[in-house]
């Protein structure tokens, strides 16, 4: 297996790290979330996709999008979470795999906190689904307030899981980064934001969502692997250091002398 680590992936710098990946994306999701739902954008897009003709939303129940994007989705996290406490589990046998203990119990950590946190918030937010809208078809008015403590009058909706579940891929981007594999952290990126983008639309098209609801999904799932992750990127993982800390001591001068006469 080629070496985990790399010079060019050395710990983050903690000031940094925390206003830009901590702070800074999680309150741009979050941001685009509000806005989306207070410019009118989210009614806009549920007219948009409603049909007064039927009374509903056409593809409310299409078959092929209620497999792949509202049942399916579900176990993508689950199954990510699975595959990454193996490879934890593999690496107390596996010597190559030992540097990628931590990311790995990370990515798992944020996979199954975040489906238990987006099935908990639904049940202190009002924002209902589109499809549950009087205007669109459904039988509630829109709500004057965003949260509730009375669990009968959630609207089951905010944050959406499915885009939860597409999300949760972003966790990937961390766990490059904290392998030291360029490649790894960028295609996880890309992957975290297509899955949750593919999702997001689904669950839209269906009128199951507004736009805002996936956004604030995102905001969660970002937050949460920043967070997890944090230990991990900062140089140490279960049972020793990590490959970014690794990478450092490599490349001090004494032990490239030490290296040179092994």
């Amino acid at each position: 297996m080629p070496p985990l680590s790399s010079p060019a992936y050395a710990r983050p710098n903690a000031v940094s790290y925390f206003f830009t990946h901590v702070v800074g994306v999680t309150l741009i999701l979050a941001c685009l979330a509000w806005w989306a739902n207070v410019s009118g954008l989210d009614m806009a897009i549920g007219r948009a996709l409603f049909s007064p003709a039927l009374d509903d939303f056409p593809l409310h129940t299409n078959r092929w999008l209620e497999l792949v994007g509202h049942r399916m989705v579900l176990a993508l996290p689950i199954g990510i979470a699975l595959g990454a406490v193996a490879v934890a589990a593999a690496s107390y046998r596996i010597p190559a795999w030992r540097p990628l203990r931590g990311a790995a119990l990370a990515v798992a950590l944020t996979c199954v906190a975040g489906q238990l946190l987006v099935n908990q918030l639904k049940h202190f937010t009002t924002l209902p689904r589109p499809y549950d809208l009087e205007t669109l078809g459904g039988y509630t008015p829109y709500p004057l307030s965003w949260w509730t403590w009375d669990r009968g009058k959630a609207g089951g909706a905010l944050p959406s899981g499915h885009a939860g579940a597409g999300y949760s891929l972003l966790t990937l981007y961390f766990a490059g980064w904290a392998a030291g594999r360029p490649s790894w952290r960028w295609g996880g990126l890309a992957a975290g934001v297509m899955a949750g983008v593919g999702f997001s639309i689904v669950r839209i098209l269906q009128g199951a969502h507004f736009l805002s609801q996936t956004l604030w999904s995102a905001a969660l799932m970002w937050l949460l692997a920043a967070l997890f992750f944090w230990p991990v990127l900062r140089g140490w993982t279960v049972g020793g250091p990590s490959p970014a800390s690794n990478a450092q001591l490599s490349s001090r001068p004494g032990n490239q002398s030490e290296n040179a006469g092994t």
